[in-house]
């Protein structure tokens, strides 16, 4: 059974050139509760269909693989 998770770093500004903070979560939900944002913003903005806003231009988000 594959386990998956979200890791997120959060950089000073919009540069991305300071990381500020490194945070992990289980799901997308988590992630989104934390940022107060819908998840649904969160997931379309992983999968490239809305383009970044508010604190999401200073993030960098990444699906990690656990087997």
């Amino acid at each position: 059974m594959k386990k998956s998770g979200w890791v997120l770093y959060l950089f000073e500004d919009e540069d991305k050139r300071e990381l500020f903070k490194i945070m992990e979560f289980k799901t997308i939900r988590q992630l989104s509760y934390v940022m107060d944002l819908p998840s649904t913003i969160v997931s379309n903005w992983f999968h490239g269909l809305i383009h970044p806003r508010g604190i999401l231009k200073n993030c960098v988000l990444h699906q990690s693989v656990v087997i």
